[in-house]
């Protein structure tokens, strides 16, 4: 199929854009009304094979009905203006399509989709979180003498100077640090695996959120942050204690360090019911939009230096997801560049007779 002349193409030629199209190292395809396939670049020809007159769900999706998630839907019946989705080829091969409107000189419209691969990428991250999982195991055991000793040597500290025992408050912190990591590594292994359980029990939450302030007191100091909490007293959550703490701590944590000396800080929750929405706000740097569509993202850093500065490796807010999709509840992110970010995420409210 050859393209349709694409008029007033500036300074390519309808011969140089075929020409493109055909060695492009990512798939085209173009798609009409009827989900008929009307245009196969080389490289969909070389994952696909030659499907030209066929539906694009047969030769994709290997069905004999449109799929449920639909780009041809969602572009010619919906209006949408760009859609993206994941979707499997050959041999295991996984690809990132994005789709968009592409209107002919007779007024119809087709939807023409690009295909980025995204195979090597997912093993990149596959090998990359199956390098963690072996370190983590391995650094376990040492972790726990070190630990275990430095606690017997705090034990007898009564005659040792204060240099002394201030070198021995440095190891318990930073062992900690460490023993902390090593427990990220090992839940997100077992999160991908499904098998990380929950150990369920009423929670105060502003007790979580004390100490995780706490926990971070001195650098809000350092920065002379005003740090508001709105939680009721007797405010109580239904949840794994330790998870969410560790998800507060993380998004506390980036509010602190993302925002200028002298910021604001604001925590609070509010009883939606059988749930409870807890929001961190402050009025920091910001997120970009192309960012903010990625912080989730396993090993995804906005700033890829604070690894450097602090123990944060890029799986602080994945695993915050995890936590609180595995409580049956959602996490979401709002935020502009210059103007600051608000977390937000819902827990289930704590009831008396609640049973998990």
């Amino acid at each position: 199929m050859k393209v349709d002349d694409p008029g007033d193409s500036g300074d390519y030629s309808k011969e140089e854009l075929e020409l493109l199209l055909l060695n492009i190292p990512v798939g085209v395809v173009i798609e009409d009304e009827n989900y008929e396939i009307v245009y196969m670049n080389e490289f969909m020809i070389r994952v696909f094979g030659n499907n030209i007159g066929k539906k694009c769900y047969e030769t994709f999706a290997g069905r004999g009905t449109p799929c449920e998630t639909c780009a041809i839907d969602e572009i010619i019946n919906k209006g949408v203006d760009r859609f993206k989705y994941t979707a499997a080829g050959g041999s295991g091969r996984l690809f990132e399509m994005t789709a968009a409107p592409l209107h002919r000189p007779d007024g119809s419209q087709l939807v023409i989709e690009i295909a980025s691969e995204l195979t090597e990428q997912k093993e990149l991250e596959r090998m990359k979180v199956d390098f963690i999982n072996v370190v983590a195991h391995e650094m376990r055991t040492p972790l726990a003498a070190v630990i275990g000793f430095n606690d017997l040597l705090e034990a007898h500290s009564a005659n040792l100077t204060d240099k002394q025992k201030r070198y021995i408050e440095n190891i318990k912190i930073n062992a900690n640090k460490l023993k902390f990591l090593i427990d990220d590594m090992l839940d997100l292994a077992d999160l991908d695996a499904g098998i990380l359980k929950l150990d369920y029990a009423p929670v105060l939450l502003h007790e979580v959120v004390s100490e995780v302030l706490a926990r971070h007191q001195d650098l809000i100091a350092e920065k002379n942050h005003t740090v508001d909490v709105d939680i009721s007293m007797s405010m109580a959550i239904d949840c794994d204690r330790q998870k969410i703490t560790r998800v507060m701590d993380n998004i506390v944590f980036n509010a602190v360090y993302y925002t200028d000396i002298n910021g604001d800080i604001r925590i609070s929750a509010d009883d939606r019911g059988d749930v409870v929405l807890i929001s961190i706000a402050d009025n920091g740097v910001g997120i970009s939009e192309k960012d903010l569509a990625r912080i989730f993202d396993r090993f995804f850093m906005v700033d890829a230096t604070l690894t450097r500065h602090c123990d944060r490796i890029g799986i602080g807010l994945t695993l915050a997801r995890g936590y609180i999709q595995l409580h049956g509840g959602e996490i979401w992110a709002e935020s502009k560049p210059g103007e600051g970010s608000t977390f937000c995420f819902t827990l289930p409210k704590y009831k008396i007779g609640n049973n998990k």
